[in-house]
C-alpha cells in the first residue's frame, strides 16, 4: 500500500460522512458555518475528514432529539474537547430539565383534555365548558379541564 493510499483511507468525502452519518450534505456544510463542527482539512479543493467527526454529528443528532438547541450542542462539543464533559452534561442536563417537565405537564394536561373532549355532549359550543377560557388555563400555564356541562 503506498502512503497516497493509506492517507485517503483514513480520511473521508463529505459525501462519505453524509452517508455514513445518515444526514446531508448540506447539514453538514451548515454545522460547519456554525460553528458546531469544526471547518475540515481540505484535499485537492475538497473536505477531507477524519472518523471523529462521525461521533460528533452523533452528538449533535442525540442533543437535538434530547432537544438541546445547537448554540447549547455547540458548548457541549467544545468543552469534549477541552477536557471531561460531566460537568457540562450535567450543567446543560439541569438547565433543559424544568422546561421538560413543565413540556410533560402541559401534554398530559392536553390528553386529559382531549379525553373529556371526546366524551362531549354539549349541542353548541357557546354551552361547552371545554371552550371556556378558564378550561384551557392558559394563565398559569398548564391546561386545566372544567368537565362540560351537559345540555
Amino acid at each position: 500500500m503506498t502512503a497516497t493510499a493509506h492517507i485517503d483511507e483514513q480520511w473521508m468525502t463529505i459525501g462519505q460522512v453524509a452517508a455514513r452519518a445518515g444526514v446531508r450534505t448540506s447539514t453538514i456544510r451548515y454545522y460547519e458555518r456554525i460553528g458546531a463542527l469544526p471547518v475540515p482539512e481540505r484535499n485537492a479543493g475538497q473536505r477531507r475528514y477524519a472518523a471523529d467527526v462521525l461521533r460528533q454529528l452523533a452528538i449533535i443528532d442525540v442533543g437535538q432529539r434530547a432537544g438541546f438547541t445547537l448554540d447549547e450542542i455547540k458548548q457541549l462539543l467544545a468543552q469534549t474537547s477541552n477536557g471531561p464533559a460531566a460537568d457540562s452534561v450535567r450543567a446543560l442536563a439541569a438547565a433543559k430539565l424544568p422546561a421538560v417537565v413543565d413540556l410533560i405537564a402541559r401534554a398530559e394536561a392536553v390528553r386529559h383534555w382531549l379525553e373529556v373532549a371526546s366524551h362531549c355532549e354539549c349541542a353548541t359550543l357557546d354551552a361547552c365548558a371545554l371552550f371556556d377560557e378558564r378550561a384551557l388555563g392558559l394563565s398559569d400555564g398548564i391546561l386545566r379541564v372544567i368537565p362540560p356541562t351537559r345540555s
